[in-house]
């Protein structure tokens, strides 16, 4: 008797577009044994009804066919016994990448074998946040990134350059227990996982499957620091000295004491006062890459 599985395919995600019938076709090219529904969305009330499908069908696994965005809105609804699967089909597929799912390609391989990994969710004022967020520089800059219409790792680091250097240093505070740390950073992320969508590796402590999150201040004071942190996002390597300052916790607050941009998950949300984030343990069973996990 097939199992059951749910495609929720987005059909604007990405430059590229797949037909949905030519995706369901590659689809069972890799998975057997299940049976396969399809939800599409269209940008209005998905979670709901998303929600919805997935109590119809009670699937044993879901794939989500779009880039983070996608990924995030079936997040946010899937039981914690159901596996979800990611085809990456978006301009930004960092939760992927960080899955060791690079392209479609790797994606629809993954379906092959099913070897799953429980990941960690991140959860910032009651939002759920897949991988990465972030005050300061990186928040500002999604607007230039955006606008320019660039792409990929040079399209960040090109963006990067035009702005690093005029933003100032912003003061922060965090607290974990009875622990308090002030700190000065141009940018302050909060990580689950380790790299963006364009590949940069942003957190080289990151792993999305310890029970854990970093807090990792991101500084530049000169043209040696800069390429430093590219080098490290390139690589993976820690960079020396203080271009990057990192702390693990379960939980912790953030007091955004001069009010600067934020964002999770490539979503602006404002300039916060302070925001209270906590750790997901094994939120998700995740279809990996078969090499396992980046990091």
């Amino acid at each position: 008797m097939s199992k059951q599985a749910l495609l929720v395919y987005n059909p604007k995600s990405g430059d590229e577009h797949i037909p949905v019938e030519e995706l369901k076709d590659r689809i069972f090219l890799n998975l057997r044994g299940y049976d396969l529904a399809v939800f599409e969305t269209t940008g209005e009330n998905d979670p709901k009804k998303i929600q919805e499908k997935i109590q119809e069908l009670q699937p044993e696994l879901v794939l989500a066919a779009g880039g983070d965005g996608t990924v995030k809105i079936v997040a946010e609804v899937i039981p914690e016994d159901v596996i979800l699967a990611i085809l990456p089909m978006g301009s930004a597929n960092g939760l992927a990448k960080c899955l060791g799912i690079d392209l479609l390609e790797d994606g629809l391989e993954a379906l092959r074998y099913l070897k799953t990994s429980p990941i960690d969710g991140v959860e910032i004022n009651g939002e759920l946040c897949l991988h990465l967020s972030d005050f300061g520089l990186n928040a500002d800059m999604i607007h230039h990134f955006e606008e320019e219409g660039t792409r990929g790792m040079f399209g960040y680091i090109k963006s990067s350059v035009s702005q690093i250097f005029k933003a100032e240093p912003q003061p922060f505070r965090i607290k974990s227990g009875d622990q308090v740390w002030e700190t000065k950073s141009r940018m302050l992320l909060i990580a689950n996982g380790d790299r963006y969508g364009t590949g940069a590796i942003i957190n080289p402590m990151g792993k999305m499957n310890d029970g854990k999150f970093e807090v990792v201040a991101h500084d530049v004071e000169s043209w040696e620091d800069f390429l430093k942190m590219t080098k490290s996002m390139i690589d993976g390597a820690v960079p020396e000295g203080n271009t990057i300052q990192s702390w693990s916790f379960e939980s912790c607050e953030i007091e955004n004491l001069n009010q600067v941009n934020f964002q999770i998950d490539g979503e602006l949300k404002g300039k916060p006062d302070k925001i209270t984030v906590k750790i997901l343990p094994a939120r998700f069973q995740m279809v990996v890459s078969k090499n396992e996990l980046h990091r």
